[in-house]
């Protein structure tokens, strides 16, 4: 097996005065996507946080390309490492071109270079003739495009994508999740859809209160069973389509 990109050793996180993510060991490959999957509460989120973000952990560890976290200065991390995260953070005064701009900053890339990233990914993400428009006046579906022009321009090492089809309509949710897959870069993401997991990502874990329960492939592992149990949703993949009976409730 290839020496992995990202490692997380033993990985447990306390919120609330409680465990929430719980020993949780996983590793992310060259060029290859992880897919953490699982009911709402399990600690996906929680444990991408602990990876894009200062949030420690109660134990364990988060290696990059064999350096621990801790090891890492923040401005080389913050180079290495880019994500997609829920929320929509500050936009007041912001425009398209400013919100690429504060993402390409660490990178520390002459004027003519930065613009030139900056310029493909807008045209990319089809925000081109938005460029110069308050942010917070785009859509839903278009601040997740420009916060994904921002990842694309900096291209990091790794990419962490915390629901990166969140309020985009389908011809968006597979073009930049494609462009994601042709640029080879290594990914651990979070998905609610298991289509779309199931198309993008090379190997999947699911969990459930913090603890990782399935793991392997997915089409080894989103098995009609494992569906159930883990959903509470009678459905199975066929033809990778996949078809859903209903809830499974009393």
């Amino acid at each position: 097996m290839p020496d992995p990109v990202l490692e997380i050793r033993g990985l447990s996180i306390n919120l609330g005065g409680g465990p929430y993510v719980k020993d949780v060991s996983l590793r992310v490959s060259a060029g290859r996507t992880l897919g953490l999957l699982g009911p709402n509460g399990a600690g996906k989120t929680t444990i991408l946080r602990a990876i894009y973000t200062a949030l420690p952990p109660t134990r364990g560890e988060i290696v990059l390309n064999g350096v621990a976290k801790r090891d890492w200065r923040r401005a080389d991390w913050a180079r290495a490492v880019g994500a997609l995260v829920q929320g929509d953070g500050l936009l007041a005064g912001l425009t398209p071109v400013d919100i690429v701009d504060i993402g390409l900053k660490p990178l520390g890339l002459p004027e003519p270079a930065r613009d030139a990233r900056r310029e493909e990914a807008l045209a990319f993400v089809g925000l081109a003739h938005k460029r110069l428009q308050s942010a917070e006046n785009l859509s839903g579906g278009e601040r997740q495009r420009c916060y994904f022009a921002q990842l694309l321009a900096r291209d990091p090492a790794l990419y962490v994508l915390d629901e990166p089809t969140n309020h985009l309509d389908l011809h968006f949710q597979l073009k930049l999740l494609d462009e994601v897959r042709r640029r080879k870069r290594s990914a651990i993401a979070c998905f609610h859809d298991l289509a779309m997991a199931k198309r993008y990502c090379d190997d999947v874990a699911i969990l459930e209160q913090g603890r990782i329960v399935a793991f392997g492939p997915p089409d080894v592992v989103l098995s009609r069973r494992q569906i159930a149990e883990s959903y509470q949703v009678a459905a199975e993949f066929r033809e990778n389509a996949l078809h859903i009976d209903g809830p499974i409730g009393d």
